[in-house]
């Protein structure tokens, strides 16, 4: 770990969607080192190849399909369907030969690959036995979840039971403990209360004008908590400070819970992040220097050449060799015996009769925002009921395709690629299913496809956890405040905690005084600040997402 950690440290940061498409975009850009002057961790492929992937995914994207492949029986049935597949698209026999070797290849030796590349999935590493407490404990969470209820539903039926955008770190507003100071613990936070001082200038400024980012795409005075997760060497996860908006004592059962949710998660981060030091290569390497055929010397020579040159140059096509055979697993990664920074989320999405269709996001997006420092996240779908297939697509940034003077015809034959069109190509979706968990990179936009009722005369439900792990590698993930240095802000936890056998005040003081006194205390946030901040954290979310894609993503065009 001390290796990868170093020459992370040597080469530059993880790849972040905020950091480096952005900064590569810009017009005179300082390049960050891993980069090597690409817009992209991620090459362009051709459109046989991106046609591979869609075959790949008809598999790859069924319930434990690596187990269904090695069964003789129903590989036999799978290669029949993806034969008649790629017959219907055209496709050459090469590819997808190359689709079932891959197939064979993955099932034993990358059996958590996805539908979607670089995407890793798991439908068997929750026991039964966690999988119900979870469902058991997230009842009561739904049942007295105070500060939630008329407020957590959304106009597009959207809830979170557990939301990283109440009570975030405040510029100017929230407390911080000094370094080197005690941290805070799920078992000390009683006593801290109102301990530390607020930081009064921006935490990533410094950073931020190292890589370039525009201002109008910094949100440096609002930013989510994350909670330190310490991994040993085995694997095992213990969570070491309070969850942002999950009480250390009233739900403190539902905290081994989630650690083991993030233990079985860990394997499939290590796969994510892995990738993003090396991406799954290209199947199809085309060469855009020589992929067309030549004339002949007598065809040059003729009295016609002219005529002839012009024949060629108008009906010329593109050869496209055939895929490469070889086939190599990345570099192993273990965060074993880190301690991590984890926002953690449960949420939801509910439909009922009179609202029986959930329509998506309109907007491609990342996760969090550029001083939230948001690596890679996890998604475990715990429950799911009466809704159609729910799916999580996504694309990617791809690099600048080199190629000889204005061959407009062989890029847009080969790569679909017209100038003026955006460098990003879809990388496909993911479905969502009862116990899936699903970990992908934050250099991938993703967006929720619809989905609807299947029954319509009930109501249905997806229920999810998310971990959205902050890139510690850097110094960068370094600076984001996480809840170990943040004593709790809210205001209801204080009034509790001092209200209690550790009373700040008399007990003669009734409890509606001790309210009134810790709601003017500047350290704690009431319901109604709590929320005020979530809507304007979520609007700059929103507006940042917008820009993102617009400066980074959509914004970075294709031209000669």
């Amino acid at each position: 770990m001390a290796d990868f950690d170093e020459g992370l440290r040597k080469r530059g940061l993880l790849p972040l969607p905020f950091i480096d498409r952005l900064s590569s975009a810009s017009k005179n850009p300082p390049i960050p080192r891993w980069m090597d002057k690409k817009l992209s961790i991620y090459p362009a492929r051709t459109l046989a190849e991106l046609d591979m992937c869609n075959l790949l995914a008809t598999v790859r994207d069924q319930h434990q399909w690596a187990r269904a492949w090695q069964d003789p029986n129903t590989r036999t049935k799978l290669a029949a369907e993806v034969h008649s597949t790629a017959e219907d698209w055209e496709m050459r026999e090469c590819e997808w030969q190359y689709v079932l070797a891959e197939l064979d290849y993955q099932a034993v030796h990358e059996p958590t690959a996805s539908a979607v590349d670089n995407v890793f999935v798991s439908d068997n590493s929750m026991p039964s036995t966690l999988h119900a407490a979870l469902l058991e404990h997230v009842a009561v969470l739904e049942r007295v979840s105070d500060l939630h209820k008329g407020q957590h539903l959304d106009q597009r039926q959207i809830s979170k039971l557990v939301d990283p955008f109440l009570h975030p770190f405040v510029q100017r507003r929230t407390l911080v403990l000094p370094e080197g100071a005690a941290k805070v613990t799920l078992d000390n936070w009683t006593t801290l209360l109102g301990s530390g001082t607020a930081i009064d200038s921006p935490i990533m400024d410094p950073l931020f004008g190292k890589f370039g980012l525009p201002n109008d795409l910094i949100l440096d005075r609002l930013q989510w908590l994350p909670t330190e997760f310490s991994v040993d060497d085995d694997g095992k996860v213990e969570i070491c400070s309070y969850i942002n908006n999950l009480h250390p004592e009233r739900h403190r059962s539902l905290y081994p819970l989630l650690a083991r949710v993030f233990e079985c998660a860990l394997p499939l981060f290590e796969r994510v992040l892995a990738r993003l030091r090396d991406p799954v290569p290209l199947r199809i390497v085309p060469s855009p220097y020589s992929w067309y055929s030549h004339l002949g010397d007598d065809e040059r020579d003729a009295p016609s050449a002219f005529q002839v040159m012009n024949g060629w140059i108008d009906n010329r096509e593109p050869l496209i060799p055939p895929p490469e055979t070889e086939f190599k697993l990345c570099t192993p990664l273990s965060l074993r015996g880190r301690t991590l920074k984890v926002v953690t989320k449960i949420g939801g999405v509910h439909l009922t009769l009179e609202t029986p269709t959930f329509c998506g996001n309109m907007q491609w997006r990342v996760d969090g925002v550029a001083s939230d420092a948001i690596v890679a996240t996890s998604l475990y779908f715990f429950d799911l009921d009466n809704i159609s297939d729910s799916k999580l697509a996504f694309r990617c940034g791809v690099q600048r395709i080199e190629c000889d003077g204005d061959d407009r015809q062989g890029l847009d034959v080969v790569y679909g690629f017209k100038e003026w069109q955006s460098l990003v190509q879809e990388c496909g979706a993911v479905t969502a299913r009862p116990g899936r968990l699903v970990v992908y990179p934050n250099t991938l936009q993703h967006v929720w496809d619809d989905f609807t009722l299947v029954d319509k005369a009930r109501a249905g439900h997806l229920k999810y956890v998310a971990f959205y792990l902050v890139d510690t590698s850097s110094a960068y993930g370094d600076l984001v405040v996480s809840t170990s240095r943040v004593p709790p802000q809210q205001a209801d936890w204080v009034a509790d905690v001092w209200a209690g056998p550790q009373r700040a005040f008399p007990p003669q003081v009734p409890r509606e005084v001790v309210d009134m006194i810790v709601d003017k205390v500047d350290a704690v946030m009431t319901r109604d600040e709590a929320l005020q901040l979530k809507h304007q954290l979520l609007r700059e979310h929103e507006r940042l997402a917008m820009l993102l894609d617009h400066k980074a993503y959509g914004g970075v065009l294709f031209r000669f």
